[in-house]
């Protein structure tokens, strides 16, 4: 590709500024040069008309679990927290391999998806090498657990420390930010939670955390109770109860502030959004995965509320074991229906809301400033998705197109840093979509990988 090359389209949408009818955007060195009306006639070796479609910067999947692909659904119909003992328990079946596959698999899912940047949280790393190897931006966070007393808090933050030496160190000629992930209120006791936040805090790193995501959590906290509580009484893990919700509680440890992203915040109140808001958090939305784990519905207009003009809330696909896909399309969809629904008003969200929640929003989530948007200077990451197909016509407005009838099987192509890392007219078969990644070894050895954790299904029926 020539170092100036123009895309154009039936629609550009910029995200901060109105919509484009025949538009282009002009590419430069990676960067955006110039976002237009459509001028002259294009050159077929500088550029590219696309027809009915429509440009608009990559998608940003502000939390997912790109190491869980392939056990996209293997773990299904259960209540949450039997989910997860699932989930820890078939994740032992997998060796370094087989994790490494499966962080591939969902990096090329996420860029044919039109996602550019994402926001991961890995338990082994290979998130991190999935993500260069297909180009992706954002921030890895390192998972960290320590509940019981099995381990100090001291060595926890050595093996800590290590894990994220080693994570930088392959971050390196990358756009991938290092931070680290306490996992949750029930998997990370008060102390060690504390310790991160200091760590954290030296380290100037990002924290993710999930939160305020089930009931179970809830009933844990504030009254020590249910199902998680006899979890632990079974483990003898000792748990002193808080008497707090789950926002005032990690704030009360120290590690809620600017670094921090929240993730689900299903079960708050005006009182938990505000103090948020207060320490400068960030949130980030997944209604399809709080939906099918029948967590509930997030009061979204709660955690929008409290962030002014430039909003602090993203929108995520969870991992493929609690969606199960990572199409943002379908992701923004399901968070318009669903609000509309919990609220019984048409307003509660729009079509606009939802592309800015799914573009511009995670990227101020994450904390990055040039991308998810399509604006002189900032990174050429963008995606192009069709709109001619039966599903899709006819269209009078790109963002009803997008949020309404397109889904992630309509991306076109899918650029970032101004390099096409996925273009579905290269061949019909999607392995051999991707210029920079061959992607035929890598769907050689699922058949062995998923036949093995089939068999291990059966087993455990």
């Amino acid at each position: 590709m020539s170092d100036r090359f123009v895309l154009r389209a039936n629609w550009v949408v910029p995200v901060t500024k109105p919509p484009i009818a025949q538009g282009e955007v002009v590419v430069e060195e990676g960067r955006i040069a110039e976002v237009r009306p459509a001028r002259g006639v294009l050159d077929a070796r500088t550029g590219r008309d696309f027809g009915e479609a429509v440009i608009l910067p990559g998608f940003v999947n502000a939390h997912t679990h790109l190491d869980y692909t392939l056990f996209r659904g293997l773990v299904e119909d259960r209540e949450f927290f039997a989910w997860i003992r699932e989930l820890v328990k078939r994740s032992r079946l997998l060796s370094k391999e087989d994790w490494r596959v499966s962080a591939m698999l969902g990096a090329a899912e996420a860029v044919a998806s039109g996602i550019t940047t994402i926001g991961d949280c890995t338990p082994t790393g290979a998130s991190l090498e999935a993500a260069k190897m297909f180009g992706l931006g954002g921030v890895i966070y390192q998972e960290v657990f320590g509940i019981g007393e099995d381990q100090t808090v001291e060595e926890i933050l050595r093996e800590l420390a290590q894990k994220v030496v080693t994570l930088k160190e392959a971050s390196n000629d990358s756009r991938l930010t290092i931070g680290i992930s306490p996992h949750a209120p029930y998997t990370v006791r008060p102390a060690l939670f504390q310790a991160l936040a200091r760590w954290a805090h030296r380290q100037q790193v990002p924290i993710c955390i999930h939160a305020a995501e089930s009931r179970e959590e809830l009933e844990l906290l504030l009254e020590g109770r249910g199902i998680i509580a006899q979890s632990f009484e079974e483990r003898r893990i000792s748990w002193r109860v808080p008497h707090q919700s789950v926002v005032a509680y990690l704030d009360a440890l120290g590690i809620v502030g600017p670094q921090t992203l929240l993730v689900h915040g299903v079960n708050v109140s005006v009182k938990d959004c505000v103090l948020a808001q207060q320490r400068g958090a960030a949130w980030v939305h997944c209604p399809k995965s709080n939906a099918k784990l029948g967590n509930g519905i997030a009061p979204l207009a709660l955690l929008s509320t409290y962030h002014g003009a430039e909003s602090r809330v993203g929108l995520g696909t969870d991992s493929v074991v609690s969606n199960n896909t990572l199409d943002m399309i379908e992701e923004m969809r399901f968070a318009v229906l669903l609000q509309r629904a919990a609220r019984r008003q048409v307003d509660a969200l729009t079509a606009e809301q939802a592309v800015k929640l799914a573009t511009l929003g995670g990227a101020n989530a994450l904390g990055l400033k040039d991308v998810g948007v399509l604006e002189i200077g900032k990174r050429a990451d963008l995606c192009v998705v069709r709109l001619d197909r039966l599903h899709t016509t006819p269209y009078y407005d790109p963002y009803s197109a997008l949020v309404y009838t397109a889904r992630a099987s309509d991306v076109v192509l899918a650029m970032i840093d101004g390099r096409v890392r996925y273009d579905a007219t290269l061949h019909a078969k999607m392995k051999y979509r991707f210029p920079e990644n061959d992607l035929v070894p890598l769907f050689e050895s699922l058949s062995h990988i998923t036949a093995r954790l089939q068999a291990s299904l059966e087993i455990h029926r």
